[in-house]
């Protein structure tokens, strides 16, 4: 194949890895006596991080309302991988003026509660952010954060399971981007006040999950001694796949090319216990490097 031809085909690759991204589903019907409003909390990362168990964790609280997440659990409580996500801003690919009556209607509750959503994306695209700000200028915002070659194994388990004709290369490229957890922490801190952010850290979550559940209810400011926790919080609920081996060299070099930003998020979130994550060392070349000097996605 010449030259020519690889230079047409690379924006192909990546062009795919945007064709899941239509604009939302409708909003959900909003039930009498129910109002309309920005959401009190939105949870913006990240992608293969647990985010679908730990929603259905928060949402068993009696004080959150979500009617998208009741409609799925009716049929199936996979289902609510769909249900917690709104993807709104997803499709724009800019910063755009939008209505923000026009995202307030995914959040009908009844007095007294809360509504929300979860969309791992938010924190990764660049527009989003200011986006948010401008539509829920006040919500508390939840971010979920796993181990990152555990992540990285479960998103290339999850494309290739679902998405078989994507370039390999693109895909490790994406998700290479998406462990830039303090990058894109930056982004979001760009728009929004530091003390609006709650960090958990999924493996803390599956080892404590009472305790961290009623942590993330003080935080979007509903009683945690009104929860009562349903057991068992191991129950799968959301997709799961095969997870592919990855071989030890592009081990060892995707832990290098991170370090300085895992090394960056540790000393801003030094409640992120590193103990946790075994593909992260201390220890390791660049890992007291700044977050800047990591590469820069290529052009082209």
């Amino acid at each position: 194949m010449d030259t020519t031809t690889q230079n047409q085909e690379r924006p192909a690759h990546r062009l795919r890895l945007l064709d899941d991204v239509p604009p939302p589903a409708p909003p959900p019907p909003i039930p009498p006596g129910w109002r309309t409003g920005p959401p009190d909390f939105v949870g913006v990362g990240t992608m293969k991080s647990g985010t679908t168990w730990w929603w259905s964790v928060l949402t068993t609280h009696p004080a959150i309302a979500s009617p998208r997440a009741a409609q799925a659990a009716d049929t199936d409580p996979r289902a609510l991988h769909g249900a917690k996500e709104v993807h709104f801003f997803d499709h724009y690919g800019r910063v755009e003026e939008v209505d923000p009556a026009e995202y307030h209607r995914y959040f009908p509750r009844p007095p007294g509660a809360i509504a929300g959503e979860w969309t791992p994306r938010y924190m990764y695209d660049f527009w989003t952010p200011p986006m948010l700000r401008a539509a829920a200028p006040q919500a508390r915002l939840l971010v979920l954060l796993r181990d990152p070659l555990a992540r990285l194994a479960s998103a290339l388990g999850f494309h290739r399971a679902l998405e078989p004709g994507h370039s390999p290369a693109a895909v490790m490229e994406h998700q290479f981007h998406r462990a830039l957890y303090w990058q894109q922490l930056r982004m979001l801190m760009n728009s929004f006040d530091r003390d609006q952010i709650l960090v958990l850290q999924y493996e803390r979550c599956v080892a404590e999950p009472e305790r961290q559940a009623r942590r993330t209810f003080e935080f979007i400011g509903i009683d945690p001694d009104m929860w009562r926790p349903v057991r068992p919080f191991d129950r799968q609920v959301g997709r799961s796949s095969p997870k592919p081996v990855v071989d030890e060299a592009t081990r060892a070099a995707f832990c290098q090319a991170i370090a300085p930003d895992i090394g960056r998020l540790l000393r801003e979130f030094p409640d992120i216990d590193p103990a946790l994550w075994p593909s992260v060392d201390p220890s390791s070349p660049g890992f007291g490097a700044e977050a800047h000097d990591v590469p820069a996605a290529p052009d082209g």
